[in-house]
């Protein structure tokens, strides 16, 4: 079975091609594509809005020596670190919408697993993938680019993500 460190490498190269410096049109940053709400549940970004539009605006705490958006685009080890505290609070959140459950549910074809759950909510976030499941993959969300939530639900199922998944 496919490790969670290959999980990782995975959906960085499938967000940026594995260029942590990547920034695109919508304002996500780095290796994984995240933007300010990701990184407020990291604990490197504080904003004093509840409006996440990814104009970095806010301020940076100085978590692994990131105090700016250029900072977090060069620090290697910041993305990686940040991104598994990441995904642990995206674990929490599925479970407390119950999309845990799901696990081992055929929805369209295809075996619900947690490393498709984690991709999914990477994509759109807990709700959408909460949405996806509960109307039996009928709604299927998707990103500014047209990808959508089964889409990465699917091309992520199967990875042992075991460690964050708690």
């Amino acid at each position: 079975m496919k490790t969670l460190q290959d999980f990782l490498n995975d959906l960085g190269a499938r967000e940026s091609g594995g260029n942590y410096k990547a920034f695109n049109k919508f304002g996500y940053a780095g290796k994984y594509q995240m933007g300010e709400a990701a990184l407020i549940d990291c604990g490197y970004y504080k904003k004093n809005t509840k409006i996440y539009n990814n104009d970095w605006k806010g301020i940076f705490t100085g978590k692994d020596n990131v105090y700016s958006i250029s900072d977090f685009l060069n620090n290697p080890a910041a993305q990686e670190n940040a991104q598994i505290i990441f995904k642990r609070r995206q674990w929490g959140y599925l479970k407390a919408l119950g999309a845990d459950k799901y696990a081992g549910k055929i929805i369209n074809g295809y075996m619900i697993t947690p490393s498709g759950l984690l991709a999914g909510a990477h994509l759109k976030g807990a709700g959408a993938v909460s949405e996806y499941l509960k109307s039996n993959g009928v709604k299927n969300p998707k990103d500014g680019f047209g990808t959508s939530v089964e889409c990465y639900m699917k091309k992520f199922a199967g990875y042992d993500v075991s460690a964050v998944c708690t």
